[in-house]
């Protein structure tokens, strides 16, 4: 095996004495890899010239083998696994590069995934992604990644002839015909699910709004804009390393300009993107800028474990390490000083770098654009007046536009004083309305929506929850002080960490809270113990933790514990009123009655748990909320925690349901996955499954132990149109005020008001189209048959539910157009022919179900009825 090892151990260009053991002294500790690069084929079918991998210094490729064997990938997803374990990681990136990968042919790119996917632990999620050069892609690979869920990235340098100038054949010929046929096919509907973006490395010869706009023209979700590979020993082409210009930072400029300031954002720009994370105060989530530790690792075609394949372009030998896959972990790898040094963040700069204003946005660039001859690494970039003149501008572009808005909101407050002769002056929240797309609006109705639906349903929720703090913090008297301090460190985070605020205050039972708090302040309702204004001071405390402030914030004690909301609950018997929360670096600890409990770390510190799974690389995680006291009002729910067995068996049903979603019902599993952040277990019927949605806690739903995977997935599917149902509400009233009417709905057994039925309908409609699709499938005889059965069952009287919904005379002109469009979904399933024993089944459980209701409640009016013909 020794012999696949390469040469003898590289030189390391690095200037410091860099101690692994002094570091670990320090307190540092490495990152675990994150990113795997499969090198599965080291050659390729372009000979573009600026290609680090065959046109620079290092030509190691050319002792690699042509293919990585499938003795070497066994070895590798070994080892990927064998990481995952023992750094705990839930998820991990496989990237299949080359050379050009897909040279390797489809089955052995099968073999890979599989393999890979295979070897790692129950519960971790490995989503993998192809980076290509285009020319191959066709249909063949196209139904492989689709059936792999392998996401494709591209490199296009532009229109025809900016990208042929570089981008060429062995013989010269151009490669834009075959990689633009390949990426129509991509971009086309069938496949667009799969396009991860475009990488465009720049020559200052282009034009650069003409090369951005070229690229745009294939809808890619994001673009990536490559600066030439080059160090200060060999410059990249029209760079000047001891001149004045900056030609790549104004080439950018330009690009940056026409995509800051578009009308509506086009694409992601990866570049950018990380520029403004930095820039506001978060961390980078890419190797090209900022001082976040990089966890990417490289295994070649013959199992040789190397660093980042860009380092090819400083000298011979910079990417090699002693170790092999075959007998090395990739932990051993973290210990390695050239590996280390990228994960040291500051320290690892040049003094000129360490100087510098913008240092932590800047990260001195790319690593292999710092190497000189004689100081290895420790310089700036070569790039360094480019990038420093692009994030300034970037910099000025974000500060500008937050000044604005600070100044838009002074001003909407300054003539929006309201006077309230108990309180006196105070100043509401700006308010802007939120408005849904007339076709968003009728894909809902029409059952659908998709993800985009769902996060512009979440939007509307961000808004109301900001209310409802707002509205609790104003009305709130006993503890204010506490209550507006929370409010003020929120508002504090929420404009440093925009993400962090935003997902805590997502979480489902802030919504519950906020409102049934705002409810008991303004006395017309009772509060619980836990509908108490100080409660906000949790969700700061809770924000200060995810954002990595100090903060020291007071939290209320309820029934002898305090809970952190997403994150769990510390029990602190014999404490008093309130207990104190100390954070710092993402940790935490809770004092109170002369008790200290340790977020996640302590006994009497209970978390929350997760359940999680993954298919053909799309993955779902959902919380499981059996700790917070308003997780699931008015629904009965169990009150013990769940048993590990008990999570066991949750998580191993919603495996092959998510499946189930994922093969055949690919839009209910996005808009699951969107929609859906927290499951809370409720107490079971003897037969069947409980579940349901509290319209208050947007994003969770309840539901007792699911008896089978087909069961777990018709309810994800019911659940999440009630959801949607839910927030839509809250933009759009369909139905008028109650006036007293009640109606008969063929899954309840009380008689419903009008929005009680419009949102039975909705769900059963998903119900219906879940198993028309399933119907169709080459299930066993027994599902088959329950599968026509229940669509029979839930097409019809769904269909007489909206037709009650119609005639009511109840409906606003927007909830007529909503069930028009209900009632155009159904009559299409009742065009359907149902066989006879399923019919006749049907009509059964129908019957049924109508007499008990009719023993309990009378008779129903003939035109609310299912037919029973």
């Amino acid at each position: 095996m020794s012999a696949e090892f390469g040469e003898a151990t590289p030189r390391l260009e690095w200037p410091m004495d860099l101690d692994i053991n002094a570091l670990l002294e320090s307190g540092w500790r490495p990152t675990p890899f994150q990113q795997f690069v499969l090198k599965i084929h080291s050659r390729c079918n372009l000979a573009c010239t600026y290609c680090y991998m065959y046109e620079m210094a290092d030509q190691g490729w050319r002792r690699q083998p042509r293919r990585m064997s499938q003795s070497t990938i066994d070895s590798v997803a070994a080892r990927i696994a064998e990481h995952a374990r023992l750094n705990r990681l839930s998820e991990v990136d496989v990237i299949l590069h080359g050379g050009e990968p897909l040279l390797a042919g489809a089955g052995h790119i099968r073999y890979a995934v599989n393999a890979v996917r295979s070897a790692v632990d129950p519960g971790v999620t490995v989503n993998v992604q192809v980076q290509t050069n285009g020319v191959l892609l066709d249909s063949v690979f196209l139904d492989l990644f689709d059936e792999l869920g392998v996401l494709v990235a591209v490199s296009l340098d532009g229109d025809r002839e900016a990208n042929d100038r570089h981008r060429r054949g062995p013989a010269g010929q151009g490669s834009y015909d075959r990689v633009h046929a390949g990426l129509t096919n991509l971009a086309s509907p069938a496949f667009r699910h799969l396009f991860n973006g475009l990488l465009c490395t720049i020559d200052l010869r282009n034009d650069p709004v003409g090369t951005y706009e070229a690229l745009l023209a294939y809808g890619p979700p994001t673009m990536d804009f490559l600066l030439p590979h080059g160090t200060w020993e060999t410059p990249p082409p029209g760079l000047r390393p001891d001149g004045a210009d900056a030609p790549y930072g104004d080439w950018l400029i330009a690009v940056f300009d026409r995509w800051y300031h578009a009308p509506e954002r086009e694409t992601r720009l990866r570049l950018f993107d990380e520029i403004i994370r930095l820039v506001l105060g978060r961390p980078s989530r890419s190797e090209a800028v900022g001082l976040s530790a990089v966890a990417v690792v490289v295994v070649e075609t013959d199992g040789g474990i190397e660093q980042v394949d860009s380092l090819k372009s400083a000298y011979d030998g910079a990417t090699r390490t002693p170790l092999h896959v075959g007998a090395h972990a990739f932990d051993a790898a973290l210990m390695l000083p050239s590996i280390a040094a990228r994960q040291i963040g500051e320290r690892a700069l040049s003094p000129e770098c360490q100087a510098c204003e913008i240092r932590r946005v800047c990260g001195a660039g790319l690593y292999p654009h710092r190497y000189r001859p004689g100081t290895g690494f420790a310089n700036p970039s070569v790039y360094c007046r480019d990038l420093f003149r692009l994030i300034k501008h970037v910099q000025h572009a974000v500060n500008d536009d937050i000044a604005a808005v600070r100044d838009r909101s002074r001003r909407r407050r300054a003539s929006a004083q309201i006077t309230d002769p108990q309180r006196g002056n105070f100043t509401p929240m700006p308010l802007t309305p939120h408005s849904l797309p007339k076709e968003v609006f009728l894909e809902l109705a029409a059952g659908g929506g998709g993800r985009d639906a769902v996060e512009r349903l979440w939007t509307a929720q961000d808004s109301k929850r900001l209310l409802l703090l707002r509205g609790v913090r104003d009305l709130a008297e006993d503890d204010a002080p506490r209550v507006r301090h929370a409010y003020e460190l929120l508002a504090d985070i929420q404009e440093a960490a925009p993400e962090v605020a935003r997902a805590v205050l997502r979480y489902p039972t802030v919504g519950s809270w906020g409102l049934r708090t705002l409810h008991a302040l303004s006395g017309r309702t009772p509060p619980a113990p836990w509908e108490i204004p100080s409660a906000m001071a949790s969700l700061a405390a809770v924000a200060a933790i995810r954002s990595g402030r100090s903060e020291t914030i007071e939290v209320p004690v309820i029934d002898g514990a305090v809970v952190l909301p997403s994150l769990g609950r510390a029990i602190v018997p014999g404490g008093g009123r309130f207990a104190v929360v100390r954070t710092g670096d993402g940790e935490a600890e809770i004092s109170t009655g002369g008790v200290t409990v340790r977020v996640g770390a302590d006994s009497s510190w209970e978390g929350l748990r997760r359940i999680r799974a993954s298919h053909r690389g799309v993955a779902v995680e959902l919380v499981v909320d059996d700790l917070d006291p308003g997780r699931m009002p008015g629904a009965r729910r169990t009150e013990g925690r769940l048993s590990e067995a008990e999570l066991h068996r949750w998580e191993s049903t919603l495996q092959p349901a998510w499946e189930i979603l994922i093969d055949r019902h690919r839009q209910v599993a996005e808009e699951t996955s969107a929609v859906v952040t927290v499951l809370t277990p409720l107490i079971g019927p003897e037969n069947g499954t409980s579940s349901a949605t509290s319209k208050l806690a947007f994003g969770n739903i309840g539901l007792s132990t699911p008896p089978d995977p087909h069961s777990f997935a018709v309810t994800l599917a019911h659940e999440s149109q009630h959801a949607k149902l839910s927030g839509l509400l809250d933009l759009i009233p369909l139905t008028q005020p109650d006036d007293g009417s009640r109606y008969y709905a063929p899954w309840r057994d009380d008689p419903r008001p009008l929005g009680g039925l419009l949102q039975g309908a909705y769900a059963h409609m998903g119900i219906a189209a879940f198993w028309q699709v399933e119907r169709q499938e080459p299930h066993p005889a027994d599902l088959l048959l329950r599968a026509h059965t229940e669509f029979a069952q839930w097409r019809d009287g769904t269909e007489a539910a909206i037709r009650a919904l119609r005639t009511s005379g109840r409906l606003t002109a927007e909830g007529d157009l909503f069930t028009a469009e209900m009632a155009g979904t159904m009559a299409e399933m009742c065009a359907e022919d149902v066989p006879a024993e399923a019919t006749r089944r049907a009509r059964v459980s129908i019957g049924r179900h109508l007499a008990g209701w009719r023993q309990r409640n009378g008779e129903p009016p003939a035109g609310q009825l299912p037919s029973l013909a």
